[in-house]
């Protein structure tokens, strides 16, 4: 899901995926609306048994 402001610039995207051992991956990066560059990127991964490991990212973008 992508949010855009008043402008027209993509300021925030949310992104959900399942791969095949069960893994749930979900990022959400926030952009400048200035420029457009990434500005934050939180990265959460939840595996079948529960466990959620958790990486963010300040001034950049790891995934897509």
């Amino acid at each position: 899901m992508k949010t855009y402001d008043n402008h027209g610039w993509l300021i925030n995207e949310m992104n959900t995926a399942v791969n095949n051992d069960g893994k749930i991956i979900s990022t959400n990066t926030t952009y400048s609306g200035d420029n457009g560059r990434p500005v934050y990127q939180n990265i959460s991964v939840r595996d079948k048994s529960g466990k959620v490991t958790t990486t963010n990212v300040i001034n950049g973008k790891l995934l897509p």
